[in-house]
């Protein structure tokens, strides 16, 4: 496993464990400011790989900063692994849901995590890494975080 899968699989792991109760466990957030998750925001659409090595609780905090009220809850879909976790996005002019999973499963080895944009108006767009099982029959826009 690359050195970026496994930075990026710790860092989704940690978001699916603390979801719940912030980043730091202690149920608060330091969060970010206003203007570096309003950067981070403003290029998740155009950069798609600047969610790679994210967890789903920095991804929130960073979209409910930028004044798009976000949260994380965990998927629920049946016939899947059961490990994604789902940011659910609300007023934002594009992005409506990002999913980030830690890997494991029908895509990926355990420890090899990617991320699902989802968008009103581009469709979606797959984080992936190289490993990852079945990525010609995705539909949407595919990017290679660890090329």
């Amino acid at each position: 496993m690359s050195a970026a899968q496994e930075t990026a699989a710790a860092e989704a792991q940690l978001g699916r464990q603390s979801a719940a109760a912030g980043r730091d466990g202690t149920g608060t957030s330091a969060g970010p400011d206003s203007g570096s998750a309003r950067s981070f925001v403003d290029t998740v659409t155009a950069d798609p790989r600047s969610v790679a090595g994210r967890s789903a609780q920095d991804i929130a905090d960073q979209f409910t900063a930028a004044g798009y009220p976000a949260t994380v809850e965990q998927s629920r879909k049946k016939g899947t692994s059961g490990n994604a976790v789902q940011v659910r996005i609300r007023n934002h002019p594009e992005i409506t849901n990002i999913q980030v999973h830690p890997g494991g499963g029908r895509h990926t080895p355990e420890g090899s995590p990617y991320w699902k944009i989802s968008t009103n108006t581009a469709g979606k767009t797959w984080v992936i890494p190289g490993d990852f099982r079945g990525a010609e029959e995705l539909g949407g826009n595919v990017v290679r975080y660890d090329e």
